[in-house]
């Protein structure tokens, strides 16, 4: 019974430090983006297990991802993306060997942060680059990926968690690496109607109302649902309103605001369940705004796309009494 409590509290620990923690490196970014760049991937990837926007919740606490989860094989040796001055390794989780940082500071400013890098892989021409502020070039081995200890979906998720940091926040990775293959469209599963940021049933509402979305992609899996990149609706054939497209996230000073506003109530993302429902009335301004509309028939056509540019489409009708 002993072992496996231990077992037990060892799984716990590490859900509830998935979120990032900043460390020194973050203020040291002056990158500003401006277009898709085309770095090659730190190794060859299995799949995507979340991307910046997935929603993460393991402790009642919901939070942005803000990077990549790169998942690879075990003790993947990783490689520099792009090259430059290594300005931080760190413990960031102090006395937990799955948390060792390695920085890196690219010619135009932006921070490359690789998390989850076994401590005793770390290469002494990283610890002297960091030391000497030597640069280093592309392609560089800092070290390997640490063994995760939990599994998801049937799967160990050993893997690689990615982050870019630039001058105005934490940058959708996937918009510095090179494209990947992809020629699936995200999947759009439900669009109805909501009240008290919640999805009800049913086509027929009274008074102010919202609209949700149900929807995902993929990345190389066929389990590891994730957030579609961009989410845009035409209200009764009228222009297109982006709700968001994730260049970067809603909160660009921490990994918590908005995050309850943009998901609605019955959302999840752990290790054991993914499921997203997304609120098509959200914007800065008014993270939970409302439609007021007349009395009688409505239609919205909401889009949905990923990375590369595959899109699906797809309506809901509703009456307002």
């Amino acid at each position: 019974m002993k072992f496996i409590f231990l077992i037990l509290l060892s799984v716990t620990q590490v859900m509830a430090h998935e979120r990032i923690v900043k460390t020194k490196a973050d203020n040291m970014a002056f990158g500003k983006f401006h277009k898709q760049k085309s770095h090659q991937w730190p190794f060859p990837l299995l799949s995507i297990g979340h991307n910046m926007q997935s929603f993460q919740d393991y402790s009642g606490s919901p939070y942005w991802h803000d990077g990549l989860d790169i998942r690879s094989v075990p003790d993947q040796p990783i490689y520099a993306a792009a090259g430059g001055k290594v300005v931080n390794v760190e413990n960031y989780i102090h006395g937990n060997h799955l948390y060792w940082e390695v920085a890196i500071q690219d010619e135009e400013g932006f921070v490359w942060k690789y998390h989850h890098v076994a401590k005793d892989s770390i290469t002494q021409e990283i610890h002297r680059a960091l030391n000497t502020n030597e640069k280093i070039a592309a392609g560089t081995l800092i070290g390997n990926v640490v063994k995760w200890p939990v599994s998801s979906y049937g799967e160990v998720y050993h893997h690689l968690h990615l982050l870019v940091v630039g001058v105005d926040g934490y940058i959708n990775p996937f918009l510095m690496m090179e494209p990947l293959t992809d020629t699936v469209a995200p999947v759009i599963s439900r669009i109805g109607l909501a009240k008290d940021h919640k999805p009800i049933d049913g086509a027929e509402v009274k008074g102010e109302h919202a609209i949700f979305l149900e929807a995902s992609d993929l990345v190389m899996h066929k389990k590891f649902i994730l957030p579609p990149h961009k989410i845009s609706y035409r209200l009764n054939h009228g222009e297109e309103k982006v709700v968001w497209n994730f260049v970067n996230l809603p909160s660009g000073k921490n990994d918590t605001d908005f995050i309850s506003d943009f998901f609605m109530k019955g959302t999840c993302g752990n290790y054991n369940c993914r499921k997203f429902y997304f609120n098509l009335n959200f914007s800065k301004e008014k993270p939970r705004g409302l439609f007021s509309l007349p009395a009688g028939n409505h239609e919205i056509e909401v889009s949905v796309e990923d990375m590369v540019g595959n899109k699906a489409t797809k309506s809901f009708k509703w009456k307002v009494l």
